[in-house]
């Protein structure tokens, strides 16, 4: 292998951090549990071309769906240092599994969201 490759990383495999960080709650078939954990098959959060708040759910958590019967997402991506890399892999992995169809992200976009979102963070 040329020189220039090796020293290219390989891009995360989403679907093996999906099953670390997410799948315990969402299932294999991204179908999550009634009552509990919302579906990813289908999701209009996943979906959505504007990739901001699927970012700041996994960075940050979210419980928004808590009236609806859901438990509150943690904040997975901080709870387990997740890169921009790792997001961008998980991310991809969920918008195009189970028949989802959505745009995939770039790790530049992610990053930049990831920037953003940081920010607007309280600091202890």
């Amino acid at each position: 292998m040329p020189a220039a490759d090796a020293a290219s990383p390989a891009a995360p495999d989403g679907a093996a951090l999906y099953a670390n960080n997410c799948q315990s709650c969402h299932q294999p078939n991204g179908e999550g549990l009634k009552g509990a954990f919302p579906p990813l098959k289908d999701s209009k959060v996943v979906l959505n071309d504007n990739p901001e708040l699927m970012v700041s759910i996994i960075m940050y958590g979210y419980s928004g769906r808590v009236n609806e019967g859901f438990g509150i997402m943690p904040a997975v991506g901080t709870l387990n240092n997740l890169t921009a890399e790792e997001v961008t892999a998980i991310m991809n992995h969920e918008r195009t599994s189970w028949g989802n169809n959505g745009r995939k992200v770039t790790v530049e976009e992610v990053k930049k969201i990831m920037e953003s979102l940081a920010k607007e963070q309280p600091k202890n």
